[in-house]
């Protein structure tokens, strides 16, 4: 009897170390928000801003100067992009996911809002992992705040993040 006594508390007593490592912490991310934004692919690098409110999304380019001015709003299921004097609207499952802005907002839906999401903590951050279309992604969030995300061979650094 003792015997099994003292199988059952070292057994125990090796799982109550993994509960603590288990356990999921969400993040809740806050609208509206504003920040920075910093894109590097393999080849390219962009500046610009997202905007997030109650209803949309809001882009705007930067840098380089190839893009800068560009502006590219979604809001339900359409999306608006205006350069200059040139604009135009469609549907949003029109765009690719491959679209630099759509991965990114995506991600970020995905990383607060689906339960397909794996969280782990590390130090004093959350990191998210999950997929957005049919890519991959992981964000590491400090105080619910994104900081970094990559998705496929793209990184985004998140920069004066600003809650409105």
């Amino acid at each position: 009897m003792l015997k099994k006594t003292l199988k059952f508390i070292l057994c125990a007593s090796l799982f109550i170390p993994t509960l603590g490592c288990s356990s999921t912490e969400k993040v809740e991310l806050k609208a509206p928000y504003s920040c920075k934004v910093e894109i590097k692919t393999d080849s390219d690098k962009y500046l610009g801003s997202l905007d997030r409110d109650q209803a949309k999304w809001t882009f705007s380019y930067t840098e380089p100067n190839e893009v800068s001015g560009l502006v590219i709003t979604y809001e339900g299921d359409k999306y608006d992009v205006k350069l200059g004097d040139i604009s135009f609207s469609d549907d949003r499952d029109s765009l690719p996911d491959s679209a630099i802005s759509t991965m990114i907002i995506s991600a970020l839906d995905s990383a607060t809002l689906s339960a397909d999401v794996k969280y782990s903590t590390k130090n004093d951050t959350v990191i998210a992992k999950g997929s957005a279309g049919e890519m991959d992604y992981e964000i590491t969030f400090k105080d619910d705040i994104p900081e970094k995300l990559e998705i496929g061979d793209i990184e985004v650094k998140f920069k004066d993040f600003k809650l409105e």
